[in-house]
Formats: C-alpha cells, structure tokens, sequence
C-alpha cells in the first residue's frame, strides 16, 4: 500500500468511527472498503475454491466487518505501531477461517489460535534455517524427561520464544502466509500488496536470515536434547 492510501485509510477509518453524521459515515466506509477491496479479495482468494468461494468469504468479512457498529474496526489501535492494512489482513484471514469453520466444519479450518499458528509458522522456518524440525510447543512428557533434558528443553523454549516476541505483526503474518497456509511467492506478493514474488522472496530471505543470526548469537543449538 502507498503512503497516500496509508494515509487516506487512516483518514477515512476516523471520519467512520467518530463522525455523528450517518452519511458522513456511510460515504467512509464505502471509501475505505474501495481501497482495500484488492487486498480482501486476495486474502479470500488465498483459501482455495473458485470464483463463487471466494466471494462469499469477500462478503463475509464484509458483513462481519460491519457488524455491531464496526465493532472489529474499533479494536484496530494506530498507537500499536502496525499499519492498518497489515493489522486488516490478520482480522481477514481470521474471518476466512471463521467462515470456512462454519461452512465446512472443523477440518476445513485451522482450530489454533493465532499465537499457534504463529509458534507454528515459526517452527517450520526455523526448520528451515537449522535443518532441524524444532518443537515450539509447551515441553511434551516432561515425567519421562531426566533434569538435564529438561533444562536444555526449557532453555531451546525460551530462546525460540524470545525469537517469535522480537518480530513485528508483519513479519508474523509473512511465516504465517508462507509456512502455516502454504501460499506461493506470488499468492503472497497480493496478500500483502508487494510489487512481485521477488520482493517476497527477499523479505523471506532476510527474515530468515536475521532469526539465524539471533540464534546463533544467543547460543541456540537446533540438535535435539
């Protein structure tokens, strides 16, 4: 996104939620879904289906978007630090799986939550970076575990854990996009408004790169204890 439509986000998103003229508000809101419909429907897009599929969870997050006086558009804090189209991307990705929830059932949907999900995404690149498939979750039989294992299991858990806390919102949901849903370079490059696949692969590249070096750095060892 540029920084006009940045800015005129932000713009649009005060006049909707504090304007006492119904108008007012109404004409925001169409503007405000007008510049982010090209992102709302790649992320629905992103969940597979065809045409109709994807429509359907367009209008979704639409009505839910709506719903209760912009309730969910409220929650949206610009003092957080991330821009409003990364934090509208999180909320849509969260209404799609609520969607799919409801339609299909449980296992169409993914039931962790978003912390899980991003534990997850993390593992797996990490995975990549160390060669080795490293568990982020809380410590598994840990009765069976002599101390010394479960200190180095409890230690390896908490240097992963400060690896995860040290990224921004943005940086979650690229290991999220890539890792935990599958998406390719250029399903992507539309979920998150990037030029190309290229520019993908360099955000993942240097991401990558930077969860390596803060683990070495800390002493992380990625072999199993």
């Amino acid at each position: 996104m540029t920084a006009s439509n940045a800015l005129t986000s932000t713009l649009e998103l005060t006049r909707l939620l504090r304007s006492p003229e119904s108008t007012v508000r109404e004409a925001a809101w169409e503007q405000l879904i007008a510049t982010h419909t090209r992102l709302l429907t790649s992320v629905a897009r992103s969940f597979g289906g065809g045409h109709d599929d994807a429509m359907e969870r367009y209008c979704y997050m639409i009505e839910k978007c709506r719903e209760g006086d912009f309730r969910r558009l409220r929650a949206f804090d610009a003092a957080g630090g991330a821009r409003f189209s990364t934090w509208l991307t999180v909320t849509a990705r969260r209404l799609c799986l609520d969607h799919d929830r409801s339609r299909y059932g449980r296992h169409r949907a993914t039931l962790e939550s978003g912390e899980a999900n991003a534990r997850r995404a993390l593992r797996r690149a990490l995975a990549e970076v160390t060669g080795t498939d490293i568990d982020t979750d809380l410590l598994p039989d840990t009765a069976t575990l002599s101390a010394d294992e479960r200190a180095i299991r409890l230690d390896r858990q908490t240097r992963l854990r400060s690896a995860l806390s040290s990224l921004t919102s943005r940086e979650r949901l690229l290991l999220a996009l890539r890792f935990d849903d599958d998406l390719s370079a250029s399903q992507i490059a539309g979920v998150l408004a990037l030029p190309t696949p290229f520019h993908v692969y360099r955000q993942l590249n240097a991401l990558l790169a930077r969860l390596r070096a803060s683990l070495v750095s800390s002493g992380f060892d990625g072999a199993e204890g």
